[in-house]
């Protein structure tokens, strides 16, 4: 009997083939038959598997909105836009100073001043300056509810595109031109019958113009009506000596006085209610999550990476 001695297999051995695949099943065969590494393995997947469940599970349970938002759907905070009258998908959001109205009535305002803030340069911090975004605008305001999305008809002075009555997202009417200041004010007036909304302006508060007549379908009985003032993001696009474009897109801020308020109809004097109307949206602060087919993808992409480099460090051990 002749005794022999069997050597180890060694990446690199030049006694045959040594192929990836052929060193992937030897370091299976290896892995799988050490209970402890199978153990760990197995203790690693159930962990992550957990904290991915409770970090769902967290996100979901966070995540809220103001004056009822939008419904959720999927997961954590991923929401649905608000859907204006017309079932298109909106912005709606803006301060509110309201009290409720019951029936037919009216209210008039004059606004002496608006102002605001806009972005100043670029950079982590974000700082602010003087300015208004063009679209920038307070006035009063007649709506269904506080539902982001739902009917409304508003009487607005604006930035730079003087006096609007606007309705429902789409509807948009030109008044008196110009801006606002205390020396050349502007008096808003919007008058409810029924379904039928009437908005006017004026210079001095007894010549009135009628700027528009709209007709919101299947208004309730009590409507909230008040004071508002929303501005717009601010966006700028700045271009480099070399050609590049940069966008910046920020939030901006704006503030209106108002003075003289009357009010006609059934009102609850006294009550007047302020809050912000909007939704939450991820932002800053929020996040949104991926799908599961997405996760996976990320997941994936990953894993290619981790073997490129697996290969990469191979090749050089064993060259």
């Amino acid at each position: 009997m002749t005794a022999s001695t069997v050597s180890p297999y060694r990446p690199g051995q030049q006694t045959g083939r040594d192929g990836f695949a052929q060193l992937l099943r030897a370091e299976w065969t290896k892995f799988r038959t050490v209970r402890g590494w199978v153990i760990g393995l197995v203790v690693a997947v159930l962990v992550m598997l957990g904290l991915g469940l409770f970090g769902a599970g967290g996100s979901s349970s966070s995540c809220q909105s103001t004056s009822g938002g939008p419904a959720r759907f999927d997961q954590g905070c991923f929401t649905a836009p608000p859907v204006g009258p017309g079932g298109e998908a909106v912005s709606d959001s803006f301060y509110f100073v309201r009290q409720p109205l019951s029936g037919n009535g009216s209210i008039t305002v004059r606004v002496t001043s608006l102002t605001g803030l806009i972005p100043s340069g670029h950079g982590p911090v974000l700082r602010m300056r003087p300015g208004l975004v063009p679209w920038a605008k307070a006035g009063i305001i007649i709506k269904a509810s506080t539902q982001p999305g739902s009917a409304y008809a508003a009487m607005t002075v604006t930035a730079d595109h003087g006096v609007r009555m606007q309705d429902n997202f789409t509807g948009d009417t030109a008044g008196q031109p110009g801006a606002v200041t205390a020396a050349d004010p502007r008096w808003l007036r919007l008058t409810r019958s029924g379904d039928t909304i009437t908005g006017y302006d004026s210079a001095d508060g007894t010549h009135w113009t009628q700027v528009g007549t709209v007709a919101l379908a299947g208004l309730p009985p009590t409507v909230q009506a008040g004071l508002f003032a929303a501005s717009p993001a601010y966006q700028a696009i700045t271009r480099s000596l070399g050609g590049g474009e940069n966008g910046t897109i920020a939030p901006s801020q704006d503030t209106a006085v108002f003075d003289h308020v009357s009010l006609s109809g059934t009102w609850p004097a006294g009550r007047w209610t302020g809050d912000y109307i909007g939704a939450a949206y991820g932002g800053p602060g929020g996040y949104f999550p991926l799908a599961p087919w997405a996760g996976l993808a990320v997941l994936c992409g990953w894993t290619a990476v981790a073997v490129a480099l697996a290969l990469v460090l191979l090749r050089r051990r064993d060259a």
